[in-house]
């Protein structure tokens, strides 16, 4: 799906997730976009230099945070709506997260983000996976 040299520089977890950096993110994006994929929600990883795991993001008061975001579909959003939707929503939390203010003046490694996509199919099989479990109607 992605590009040779994409694949090849990102950060690749256990479970095969990929994480890239925030200037990969644009590229990443519209390929999910071109081929109508949507991005359900994404996480930040921070990931120290050679390392082979991803950890919550130290925060320059001590504490460790974590970075999440998640769209849902709404209802009657045609699913090209939806794409896109999804697509402008990662652009614009990668851009605004994490801020400098928060990290640590000496933050070594990298912050990387990972995407949740799914395409229209998997989207449908899923609703209908998760309408069978919903209580009935009173």
């Amino acid at each position: 799906m992605f590009p040779p040299e994409l694949e090849r520089d990102a950060f690749r977890a256990d479970n095969g997730e990929f994480g890239w950096t925030r200037e990969q993110i644009p590229q990443v994006v519209n390929i999910l976009r071109s081929q109508e994929l949507a991005i359900l929600g994404g996480e930040l990883w921070w990931v120290k230099e050679g390392s082979k795991v991803w950890h919550l993001i130290p925060q320059r008061d001590g504490q460790q945070a974590v970075y999440t975001w998640a769209g849902d579909r709404l209802p009657g959003e045609s699913w090209p709506d939806f794409v896109e939707r999804g697509a402008v929503d990662a652009l614009a939390h990668v851009e605004q997260w994490p801020t400098k203010l928060e990290l640590p003046l000496d933050l070594e490694g990298r912050i990387l983000c990972n995407l949740a996509w799914v395409s229209h199919g998997e989207f449908d099989q899923l609703a209908r996976k998760y309408a069978k479990h919903l209580p009935p109607h009173a």
